[in-house]
């Protein structure tokens, strides 16, 4: 059998991408643990050590899933934000998100894109479930869902001790807010309407 010489089944030092799914294995009880904690929390952090894997279980073992329906009540149509907090949490968050694949329209122009992102992050900063708030007003078919994936999450907490200024530690608290309201009962809110779950790698 002839072996295609640019494909590599091992990526190196990066991480697994959710289109790696068939050379990602060996962690499948791993990524089923998720799944189950998911269906109780819309909240979730996967906590490791620096290089333990953790993206790789979140973009080649959990999003396949997803994608798949394992998640029965959520159904299997999920847009996918993906983003690293940095030095702007807001601002990355609203980019992120006016991708055309989440929640973005198509824009004829950088500048047109650059203003649907500012409009975006304006109805993030309003208020801490100003998340919540775009979602609904996104107005996205009901058999479509939300995950949003925090990578480097532990970066909020850097951000809000950087230097004390007032918005930095207003943009690290609302970022954490929508995802930590509790429940009523402490279980998750029904799944049958658009809605988000925050996984932290």
């Amino acid at each position: 059998m002839p072996i295609e010489p640019n494909i590599h089944p091992f990526p190196g030092l990066r991480h697994f991408e959710t289109d790696e799914e068939d050379l990602f294995f060996g962690r499948e009880g791993q990524s089923e643990e998720i799944l189950r904690r998911l269906r109780q929390h819309r909240f979730l952090a996967v906590v490791g050590a620096s290089g333990s894997g953790k993206s790789s279980l979140i973009r080649a073992g959990l999003l396949p899933y997803l994608h798949g329906g394992f998640l029965s009540a959520a159904g299997s149509h999920w847009r996918v934000v993906i983003f690293r907090p940095g030095n702007d949490p807001i601002a990355n968050l609203a980019a992120a998100l006016n991708h055309p694949s989440v929640l973005g329209q198509p824009a004829e122009s950088a500048d047109e894109a650059a203003r649907n992102a500012m409009l975006l992050e304006v109805s993030l900063r309003r208020s801490g479930l100003g998340l919540i708030e775009a979602l609904r007003l996104a107005r996205l078919p009901e058999h479509e869902q939300i995950v949003v994936v925090v990578d480097q999450f532990e970066e909020l907490f850097r951000f809000a001790n950087a230097s004390g200024k007032p918005r930095q530690e207003d943009d690290a608290a609302a970022h954490q807010k929508p995802s930590a309201t509790p429940s009523p009962r402490g279980s998750a809110p029904p799944l049958s309407t658009p809605s988000s779950l925050t996984v932290t790698p």
